[in-house]
């Protein structure tokens, strides 16, 4: 339910509180807690956001502060990458199969994270892929062309005025 699925993909700055909230439909086992978890394909890592949390009226909301996680993530920091929200039965596994009537894994949420940047003045800004500048091979393709203009101009000016075909 929040952020919405059919609104594409989300990002989130690294930093900042998330919210996920959920619903369940059509279960005939309400299962007593849930495990929550971001899984991010990049660095091949699973981030715990909540353990055996416990769900009231077939709802779940959890908020994840990132800012503390990225605090005291030494060893498996945050990337600035695509996770997947994943959303399990505590008493299940992250890999079991559908059973009818009970919760299955979820897996199909995915969302972005970044890392902010400092803020640059424009003026000490540099950009390192947008120079505008030209490189050493557009330099010596115009020198070529601008050489064999001249020389095409100051061989034809000889050729029409050695012949004596204008003046």
């Amino acid at each position: 339910m929040t952020p919405a699925v059919a609104s594409g993909e989300q990002y989130f700055k690294i930093g900042d509180f998330v919210t996920f909230g959920w619903n369940y439909t059509s279960l005939e086992a309400t299962p007593t807690a849930v495990n929550i978890l971001a899984s991010c394909s990049a660095n091949s890592q699973v981030y715990t956001i909540s353990m055996n949390q416990t769900l009231a009226n077939n709802t779940g909301a959890v908020t994840w502060d990132t800012g503390n996680y990225q605090a005291t993530a030494v060893q498996n920091p945050l990337l600035t990458e695509t996770y997947t929200l994943i959303i399990y039965d505590a008493a299940s596994s992250i890999s079991a199969t559908a059973q009818a009537g009970y919760l299955a894994v979820y897996d199909s949420y995915t969302f972005g994270m970044y890392t902010p940047q400092p803020y640059t003045p424009l003026a000490d800004f540099q950009c390192a892929t947008c120079n505008g500048a030209l490189g050493d091979m557009e330099k010596k393709a115009l020198g070529m062309m601008f050489g064999m203009c001249c020389l095409t101009v100051l061989s034809f000016t000889w050729f029409v005025s050695g012949t004596g075909i204008i003046w």
